[in-house]
C-alpha cells in the first residue's frame, strides 16, 4: 500500500509541474505564437485530402488522367488586382460525363427527325456495361417490315452551355466513347461536333461510318483536344483555326458540343426489318481557362494549392523526425563521452570533431546523389550528420555535474554508472534536449529544401523545395504567386519552431526565467 501510495504521488506530482509549465508557457508571448503556426501547419497537412481533391504529383495524361486546368493557369484572385489583363476560369458544363445514373441523361438535349416505336428512339439508360465503368446511353433506330425506308434518320445528343469570359480559354478537351451494334442493311455515321449557337463557327472535329458489329468501343482520332498538332488543324479547319481555342471562344455566348448520328435506312427494301443501336459513354467536354484555384497551376497543370498542402507534410516529417533522431544520437554520445571520459571521451570527441570539420553542403549532394533522392535518406543523412553540435554541449554539462555532491552520494550507495547516467544525470540536461529538440527543425526543413531546389528531391512525394526547383527551372520563375508561397511556408514553419525554442529556453534557462 505503501508502494502504490509513493506512486500515487509521484505521479500527482509531475501532473501538477506539468499544469506549472503549461500556465507559464501559456503566458509566453513567443511560445503562443509559434503554436499557433505550428498547430496550423498539422491541421493543413492532416486535412489536405479533405481541403483538396487533386493530386499534388501524378502527371495529368487525357484522357484518363485528366488535367484540373491548363499549365500555368494563374489564381481565380488575379481578376480582382488592379493590373490584371482579365481572365477567364474553367467550364466543366457535363457533370456526370460517365452516365453513372439515369438522372445524367436528363442534362442532355436529344432531337431526332424520325421519333417512335419505329425510327429512333429517346435515348435509353443502360446500367450493366459501359465503356470504364458501368453505366452508358443506348439509342435505338428500328423499322418494320411492313414500313417504308425513312432514308436519312438524323439523331444528335448534346450539351449546350454558356461561356461568359471575353478572354478566351488556354485550352478545352472533349471526348465521347462509341460503340455501334449494326450491319450493312443500316449504315450507321458519327460526327462528333462543337459549335457556336447560330451555327456562326463550327468544328465537325471526327466523323466514321460504321456497317458491322463491334465489341469494341471507339474514341474520336485525334481526342477532341485544341492542342492537337497544328498541322492537323490547319489541313482540317484552314489556318484561321491555327490557335483553336481562341478562335472559337472568341466572345462570350452560348455554345453546344455532341455527336449526330446518321442512320442510312436506304440500303434495305420494304419487307425485311431492321435495327441498329448506338451506345454513348464519357460524354465530356471541358473548357480550360487563364485562371485556376487558389494559387493556379505548374508546367504541367498540376493545382500549386494542392503541392502546397502535401508539402507541409514532408517538411514536418523530415523536421521532427530528424531532430529527434539527431539529438537523442547528441544526447547518447554527449552523457557517455561526458561520464565514462578518458580513452571512451577521447575516441567519441576526436569522431565528433572529424565529422564538424567536413563541410555539410558538399556532403549532403554526394551523399543524397549516391544513396538516391528520397525522404528517408535525407532524414539518415540529417541524423548522422545533425548530431555532433549537440552532442559537445551534453559533454560539457555532463562534465560539469558529475563533480556534483549528489552524484558522489550516489557513487557511495553503489550505484551503477547506468543508472547514475540515467536516473541522475540525463534529467538534468533535458532542459537542452528540449531547446535543441524545437532548434534543430528548423535545420531539417531548410536542408529538405534546399537539397529539393538543387534537383535531389523524392520523385514520389511532393515538398516545397521541389515546388521551387520546377518554378526556378520553368518560366514560373515569373509567376511570383508560384515562388512566394513556397519559400514564405518554410519560412513560418520553421519561425514557429524558433520561436518555440526560444520561449522554452527562457522557461527554463534559471539565467533567461522570468518571474511571472
Amino acid at each position: 500500500m505503501r508502494h502504490l501510495s509513493t506512486r500515487r504521488d509521484k505521479i500527482a506530482f509531475e501532473i501538477q509541474r506539468l499544469k506549472n509549465f503549461m500556465k507559464i508557457f501559456t503566458r509566453n508571448k513567443r511560445g503562443m505564437l509559434g503554436i499557433i503556426i505550428l498547430v496550423t501547419f498539422i491541421l493543413l497537412a492532416l486535412g489536405a485530402p479533405l481541403i483538396t481533391p487533386h493530386d499534388p504529383i501524378t502527371i495529368p495524361s487525357y484522357p484518363t488522367r485528366p488535367p484540373v486546368a491548363d499549365r500555368f493557369a494563374k489564381p481565380a484572385w488575379y481578376k480582382y488586382l488592379p493590373f490584371s489583363e482579365g481572365v477567364s476560369e474553367n467550364i466543366f458544363p457535363i457533370k456526370d460525363s460517365g452516365f453513372n445514373a439515369e438522372a445524367s441523361l436528363e442534362k442532355l438535349s436529344f432531337t431526332a427527325s424520325v421519333t417512335g416505336q419505329s425510327g429512333v428512339s429517346n435515348p435509353q439508360f443502360v446500367s450493366d456495361f459501359g465503356y470504364n465503368e458501368e453505366g452508358c446511353a443506348k439509342i435505338e433506330f428500328k423499322r418494320e417490315a411492313t414500313e417504308s425506308p425513312f432514308g436519312l434518320a438524323t439523331a444528335s445528343l448534346t450539351k449546350t452551355f454558356n461561356f461568359p469570359y471575353p478572354v478566351p480559354p488556354r485550352r478545352f478537351l472533349g471526348l465521347i466513347a462509341m460503340r455501334v451494334d449494326t450491319s450493312e442493311k443500316v449504315p450507321v455515321t458519327l460526327n462528333i461536333f462543337l459549335e457556336k449557337e447560330g451555327g456562326e463557327r463550327r468544328l465537325d472535329w471526327w466523323e466514321q461510318t460504321f456497317n458491322t458489329s463491334g465489341t469494341a468501343w471507339v474514341l474520336p482520332k485525334p481526342l477532341v483536344d485544341s492542342y492537337s498538332d497544328r498541322n492537323w488543324i490547319m489541313s482540317k479547319f484552314g489556318i484561321k483555326w491555327y490557335f483553336l481555342e481562341q478562335t472559337m471562344f472568341s466572345e462570350p455566348a452560348d455554345y453546344r458540343y455532341g455527336v449526330e448520328m446518321t442512320f442510312n435506312d436506304t440500303v434495305q427494301p420494304e419487307g425485311e426489318e431492321v435495327e441498329a443501336t448506338v451506345y454513348i459513354d464519357d460524354f465530356e467536354f471541358k473548357v480550360f481557362g487563364t485562371a485556376f484555384g487558389v494559387l493556379g497551376t505548374d508546367q504541367y497543370g498540376r493545382d500549386i494549392w494542392t503541392q502546397l498542402l502535401y508539402g507541409a507534410r514532408i517538411s514536418l516529417l523530415v523536421g521532427l523526425l530528424s531532430a529527434v533522431f539527431s539529438t537523442g544520437v547528441g544526447l547518447i554520445i554527449g552523457l557517455v563521452a561526458g561520464y565514462v571520459g578518458k580513452l571512451v571521451d577521447q575516441i567519441l570527441m576526436r569522431f565528433t570533431d572529424m565529422l564538424l570539420v567536413i563541410p555539410d553542403t558538399p556532403l549532403y549532394i554526394v551523399l543524397m546523389a549516391v544513396l538516391r533522392p528520397s525522404v528517408w535518406n535525407l532524414v539518415l543523412l540529417i541524423t548522422v550528420l545533425g548530431w555532433t553540435g549537440f552532442a559537445r554541449v551534453v559533454r560539457s554539462q555532463v562534465l560539469s555535474l558529475r563533480e556534483r555532491p549528489f552524484i558522489e552520494a550516489a557513487k557511495a550507495v553503489g550505484a551503477s554508472k547506468f543508472r547514475i547516467i540515467l536516473r541522475h544525470i540525463t534529467p538534468n540536461v533535458m532542459n537542452l534536449v528540449y531547446v535543441t529538440l524545437a532548434t534543430s527543425v528548423p535545420y531539417a526543413i531548410v536542408s529538405e529544401a534546399w537539397l529539393s531546389w538543387l534537383g535531389l528531391y523524392d520523385p514520389t512525394v511532393m515538398t516545397w523545395g521541389r515546388m521551387l526547383y520546377d518554378a526556378q527551372a520553368l518560366e514560373g520563375i515569373r509567376m511570383w504567386w508560384w515562388i512566394v508561397p513556397p519559400g514564405l511556408t518554410i519560412a513560418l514553419l520553421s519561425l514557429s519552431f524558433i520561436l518555440l525554442g526560444y520561449a522554452l529556453d527562457e522557461i527554463l534557462n534559471p539565467k533567461l526565467r522570468k518571474r511571472y
